[in-house]
């Protein structure tokens, strides 16, 4: 099932276990088209073209189980995290982890939704010590939702002039954002617009979401086992 490439591959002498811009897989793609591949180390940023966009895609490890499990939704909504600069079109960027982690038994597994080859590729810039993890929540409507030690939230749902994100500053600082403050502030964060809180330098206690309609929530945070 794999088709192979060319793919360019820096190696740093210094640094044998770091492999940037790696071609770690090919999946073939096809309409509702399951596909899976195994790797021994979880690395930084797992990147992909996305011309034939992911219906599902999960990243798991036989010492940790189910780290991530994206539905189209979210991987949308993720992509770019921490990442500055324009990204070239069609291209996801998802982190995964604080850094290269070997020594893990990894499977990245996914459905894909057309026809179309779809190149998987993992890198790193420095050794990393902890994991990062994806949960669905969910946002009430009319109902305030509270969320406590992530690293970020994405609400791409979140439409009504009246939804709002309170957050309460582990300094004591309370800052009341709409959607517009969430879109405003996210070129701080990533080059890819989003409706986003992000706490990767967990200065954040909690993060209250108001909103007049249900919406998904997608929650990053620091694998308990990192």
């Amino acid at each position: 099932m794999v088709i192979s490439v060319i793919a360019i591959n820096a190696i740093f002498p210094h640094r044998p276990d770091l492999v940037f811009g790696a071609l770690i897989f090919t999946a073939p793609g096809g309409i509702a088209t399951p596909f899976a591949f195994n790797m021994t180390y979880l690395p930084q940023f797992l990147t992909f073209n996305n011309v034939v966009p992911l219906t599902s895609l999960r990243i798991e490890t036989q010492e940790d189980g189910v780290l991530h499990d994206w539905v189209a939704l979210s991987i949308a909504a993720i992509n770019g995290f921490m990442t500055l600069g324009a990204q070239a079109a069609n291209i996801v960027n998802l982190r995964v982890a604080s850094g290269h982690i070997k020594n893990k038994n990894v499977t990245i597994s996914g459905v894909t939704s057309a026809a179309g080859a779809i190149g998987f590729y993992a890198y790193s810039d420095t050794i990393g010590n902890k994991m990062f993890k994806t949960t669905n929540a969910q946002i009430l409507a009319l109902n305030p939702t509270t969320f406590e030690n992530f690293t970020a939230i994405w609400v791409p749902a979140m439409a009504a002039v009246t939804d709002t994100a309170e957050i309460l500053y582990t300094k004591g600082h309370r800052q009341t954002y709409n959607i517009n403050d969430l879109q405003a502030m996210t070129p701080l964060y990533q080059e890819v617009p989003a409706i986003m809180v992000n706490n990767i330098n967990a200065y954040i206690h909690q993060a209250i979401f108001t909103c007049a309609a249900a919406h998904p929530a997608y929650v990053m945070s620091v694998a308990v086992n990192s």
